[in-house]
């Protein structure tokens, strides 16, 4: 099997700098965009399954390329990003002022009503076993959020939750996994190349630039 996981592309929360966890939020208008040129680029893969995260920014994401491949958006909950309970909608430094913070993927662990890294781990592992046996010779394509594809990342690479993966999970980037005879490979990691021309067209539009 060959799994292509992707981040959702740049949602409303994401453009505020705010965590929104379980929140329901749409996409940017530059978010679509990404989302458009992730479906040109996995155009012609042979995916014939796209799974993404109930929350409203994965479908969104995962839509233009399930429409471009002729295939139906599976949404299923193990995919969904952890719920961060009390921070959801607040900024990275109003979360500092009010919680002590934890490492790797216990590191939400003290925010008030989130869900706990192991919960998340166990939840988002299960789903990518039950994906494994139900796709051992197919491609698919799940799109998720950073903190499940962190967690998924921790699994395949057999690392216990108290170790966490150190690395930024960008948006509409392709992370590949592939099963073989000798257990899951990684070949790609935030593979961005189809977005390189968003980029740029994203400098060129900011306020104050000259034009």
């Amino acid at each position: 099997m060959t799994l292509i996981i992707v981040r959702h592309a740049q949602s409303a929360g994401n453009a505020r700098g705010v965590f929104t966890g379980g929140m329901d939020v749409p996409l940017t208008d530059h978010g679509r965009r990404q989302a458009e040129a992730l479906a040109a680029r996995l155009s012609s893969q042979p995916i014939v399954a796209v799974y993404a995260s109930g929350l409203e920014r994965a479908r969104e994401t995962a839509r233009p390329a399930a429409e471009r491949l002729g295939l139906q958006v599976t949404v299923t909950d193990t995919l969904r990003e952890a719920g961060l309970g009390e921070a959801e909608g607040l900024t990275w430094a109003e979360v500092r002022e009010r919680w002590e913070l934890g490492v790797g993927a216990r590191w939400a662990d003290s925010i008030t009503g989130a869900e706990r890294g192991d919960a998340v781990r166990a939840r988002v592992g299960a789903g990518l076993d039950e994906l494994l046996e139900r796709h051992r010779t197919d491609v698919a394509l799940c799109v998720s959020h950073a903190g499940t594809i962190t967690h998924a990342l921790q699994h395949v690479l057999g690392l216990p939750v108290e170790q966490g993966v150190r690395l930024p999970v960008h948006h509409a980037a392709l992370n590949v996994v592939e099963w073989t005879e000798r257990g899951p490979v990684l070949i790609a990691l935030n593979d961005r190349c189809h977005l390189d021309h968003l980029d740029d067209l994203d400098r060129l539009d900011r306020p104050g630039r000259a034009r």
